[in-house]
């Protein structure tokens, strides 16, 4: 296969492209081990190699040690290897690979997610920003559903805490104050009816 372009990323790594449009990122010093050069070829069983015994074992690690400093979605994961240079063969056996052990697994990172954000955040809010991160909406609501109060009784209380937190007083707002906040909560993704609810018995 013949390389096209070896670029510098780095002080550490170099991009090898490919003329069939494929990719890896490797060491300078690996780069120079296995005299990879714009306009050679590279021969089937050095791409393999380059695949099975260096990137395959890198891109696994990189994982575990992603998900050793914080729980992480798949699509997470994902992007971060992608960022890092890894082809997708790479990526796809990695994330196998820590699928293997149960250590990730996207309905488990809503739960959580929404188990610390109840109270902080309202549904609508949560439901977006789990599906930012890569959590398919199927499993979002599911969650969703499994996790907490009742819609209006968690995202009341996510209001009352917006309230203090921005010490906003209902008996003693003025009406520009109160269209103010209003049109915080509503940016916020919260519902007319729990915004009415909770500001209302304020008075």
């Amino acid at each position: 296969m013949l390389v096209t372009e070896v670029r510098k990323i780095n002080n550490r790594k170099s991009r090898v492209l490919l003329e069939d449009g494929s990719f890896f990122a490797l060491y300078h010093a690996e780069v120079r081990k296995l005299r990879i050069h714009p306009g050679e070829d590279l021969s089937p069983e050095t791409i393999r190699m380059i695949l099975d015994e260096i990137l395959q074992k890198r891109a696994c690690m990189r994982c575990m040690n992603l998900l050793k400093t914080s729980d992480r979605t798949v699509q997470q994961l994902r992007d971060c290897l992608r960022r890092d240079g890894y082809p997708e063969e790479s990526i796809l056996r990695a994330l196998a690979y820590v699928d293997s052990f149960h250590y990730t697994d996207d309905r488990r990172y809503a739960q959580n997610y929404i188990r610390q954000m109840s109270g902080r955040k309202s549904r609508r809010q949560m439901e977006y920003e789990l599906l930012k991160k890569g959590v398919d909406r199927e499993t979002v609501r599911a969650a969703l559903s499994e996790e907490g109060d009742p819609e209006h009784k968690t995202e009341e209380e996510a209001i009352r805490t917006l309230a203090r937190k921005r010490g906003y007083e209902p008996d003693h707002a003025t009406l520009e104050e109160k269209a103010r906040f209003y049109r915080y909560l509503s940016g916020k993704g919260f519902g007319y009816e729990s915004i009415r609810s909770v500001l209302e018995s304020e008075h």
